[in-house]
């Protein structure tokens, strides 16, 4: 079984699906690893005033959500800025690599590249 990642990644499911998706930072759960990074992008904006900025163009959004839709449309897994050091999977936000290198111990065994 294979899961697209909220970074992008392909990695095998390490579980079934319909289970939630669970923020490592902070334990708050979410039906769907799409609103999981949306709310990866809550934490990286944390105590920034409440507006969103781009990490490739700078444009900035009052919801992260609005960010999160900017990204998909506007830019590529060329534009991410945040690398893992122990596998190729690249990150447009540092809260997504710290939530990923949460895991590594398990995905390094489970990559799929």
């Amino acid at each position: 079984m294979q899961e697209r990642t909220a970074g992008g990644g392909s990695h095998v499911a390490l579980t079934d699906e319909g289970l939630n998706h669970e923020c490592k930072l902070c334990n708050q759960t979410f039906d769907s690893p799409a609103k999981l990074q949306c709310h990866l992008i809550e934490h990286s904006f944390e105590g920034m005033g409440g507006t969103f900025k781009c990490p490739v163009c700078f444009t900035v959004f009052v919801q992260a959500n609005k960010l999160q839709q900017h990204i998909f449309s506007a830019h590529g897994q060329e534009d991410k800025i945040y690398d893992c050091t122990q596998c190729p999977q690249k990150f447009f936000f540092q809260t997504e690599l710290q939530v990923h290198t949460c895991y590594l111990g398990v995905i390094i065994a489970l990559c799929i590249w």
